[in-house]
């Protein structure tokens, strides 16, 4: 009886190592990333996954979220945002077809912003559409070379997974996200010097570093406030989303000459003088609600 006893422990507690020894862990985390117990920003947090570590990818779950399993077995959620792992979403799509740019851009090595830019495609061109990786990137064949573009920049036409022509489904959303995560990421690096755009040593006003912030993620703004204030379309202040460009002026209320990106919950972050670089402010209170004067939307 003791020796039956042993034997199901010792295949109680082997079972799941075979389990886990036969999970191939094919994803790489390449940015520090929550592993949440559920798909929410408000599910509780089991730890954060450091970059460089394995995990496997179970499926995506939606738009926003990843369905994963760690090394030791647990199974959780994190970010579907391409900038944290290297996973591809390969067999979660397939949308061969052809596609044509509808705004120039940058022609990248892997799903994600980052130092890969293989080349430009010019608006206009047409390409072969391979597959629609996720809600953010296309994978196209062009001039010979495979690569990925951004969604918002491709209309897809043909192919089993198209929907039968119209642009790719684009999640602005996962973007804006970007652009505010990058925007965030300058306070305290930029200084503000009216007239000014120096890249190399973060020197900009308020136009300059929108369009520096916006250019990074193949968004393209003309310097100036006075270019700005016609980019893209036209959004009420009730309907503010992520990522709109919102307009004011200090010197008269009606003449705009100051820009900052709406990030959500009231707030936008700018490029200042009185903070004599990046700071974010309430849209809805003080100085700036009574010199608010409009908003577009280019994402």
């Amino acid at each position: 009886m003791k020796k039956c006893i042993m034997l199901l422990l010792a295949l109680f507690l082997v079972t799941p190592l075979a389990s886990q020894a036969a999970t191939r862990y094919e994803t790489t985390v390449e940015r520090g990333v929550n592993f949440r117990a559920a798909p929410s920003t408000d599910a509780y947090i089991f730890r954060m996954i450091p970059k460089g570590e394995k995990i496997h990818v179970i499926g995506k779950h939606n738009a926003y979220w990843l369905k994963i399993q760690v090394q030791d077995g647990t199974v959780g959620y994190i970010s579907s945002d391409p900038k944290y792992t290297n996973y591809s979403g390969s067999g979660s799509g397939s949308s061969s077809g052809t596609g044509t740019i509808i705004r120039g851009v940058n022609f990248r090595s892997a799903p994600k912003v980052a130092d890969n830019i293989i080349g430009f495609i010019s608006k206009g061109i047409k390409v072969e559409v391979l597959e629609k990786t996720n809600n953010w990137w296309v994978k196209v064949r062009y001039n010979g070379r495979t690569g990925y573009v951004d969604a918002d920049f491709i209309s897809i036409s043909g192919g089993s997974g198209s929907g039968g022509g119209g642009s790719a489904p684009v999640n602005n959303g996962g973007k804006a996200d970007q652009i505010i995560d990058f925007a965030k990421s300058l306070m305290g690096k930029v200084t503000y010097k009216y007239g000014v755009r120096d890249t190399k040593n973060l020197v900009f006003d308020c136009s300059s570093f929108t369009q520096y912030v916006f250019d990074r993620y193949g968004v393209s703004l003309k310097w100036g406030t006075r270019y700005q204030k016609d980019a893209g379309r036209a959004v009420s202040k009730s309907n503010l989303q992520k990522g709109d460009l919102v307009f004011f002026g200090t010197s008269s209320k009606s003449t705009i000459n100051h820009v900052g990106i709406y990030i959500g919950n009231g707030q936008f972050i700018h490029n200042k003088p009185s903070s004599n670089g990046v700071a974010i402010d309430n849209l809805n209170s003080g100085y700036w609600k009574d010199h608010y004067i409009s908003a577009r939307r280019v994402l």
